[in-house]
């Protein structure tokens, strides 16, 4: 377990751990109750399958859209790159430039500093040759990270189709263990960002309990 932690650690910074638990448990909430409307009749067994399964399902495909954001925005620095190199003038490469960084620049400089970044970005790609955008191991140890820490923070929801022989109940204890954990979640995002943590955690269940109330009146 300390093996997998460490590993997951390695792969994956505070923020994106935090993002993948957070929209896992989300599915995962969302599952019970969906999984629960096809199986009026089922027992815990084909609960506890059918839950796990859309769990897992989710897990990896979380994991390979990973890898794919991962080579898009290798793909994605190879064009810069490629579009500085065929500009005729300083003028133009700075304004391609421009148009890829400013968006999450905007908010945070003055117009003066953005023009420097560029200035320095345009440096940077003058002396460096780009990476070819394709798939590297750390994407792929970053995927399979991905998919572990889906699992194993959605795994104590399904605990209950274990443990309990009630159907109902065990999906109630569930849904509760769910909003536990997103709680717990809003309280860890909180100090993380250095916001108000029991406000953001009480938000994060307020949408998971909005959750399970549409399951309800859809019929779960």
């Amino acid at each position: 377990m300390a093996d997998m932690r460490s590993f997951i650690r390695r792969h994956l910074d505070p923020a994106e751990r935090l993002g993948e638990i957070l929209f896992g448990l989300i599915m995962a909430l969302g599952f019970t109750g969906a999984v629960r409307l096809g199986h009026e009749e089922a027992d815990n067994r084909a609960l506890f399958i059918g839950i796990f399964g859309c769990n897992l399902a989710w897990a990896i495909v979380d994991g390979v859209m990973y890898v794919l954001t991962e080579l898009f925005e290798r793909g994605r620095k190879a064009r810069l790159f490629r579009d500085v190199s065929k500009t005729a003038t300083e003028e133009d490469a700075l304004r391609q430039i421009a148009a890829e960084l400013d968006g999450p620049l905007w908010e945070l400089t003055t117009p003066e500093e953005r023009a420097q970044v560029h200035r320095w970005v345009l440096a940077v790609l003058r002396r460096e040759k780009p990476a070819l955008p394709n798939v590297r191991r750390e994407d792929v140890f970053g995927g399979v990270a991905v998919a572990l820490i889906i699992v194993v923070a959605t795994f104590p929801i399904v605990v209950p189709y274990l443990l309990v022989s009630d159907p109902q109940l065990a999906v109630d204890i569930s849904h509760a263990v769910s909003l536990t954990l997103l709680f717990l979640l809003g309280v860890w995002w909180g100090r993380l960002v250095g916001g108000h943590a029991v406000r953001i955690a009480t938000g994060l269940t307020l949408v998971g309990v909005a959750l399970m109330l549409v399951t309800i009146a859809l019929g779960g």
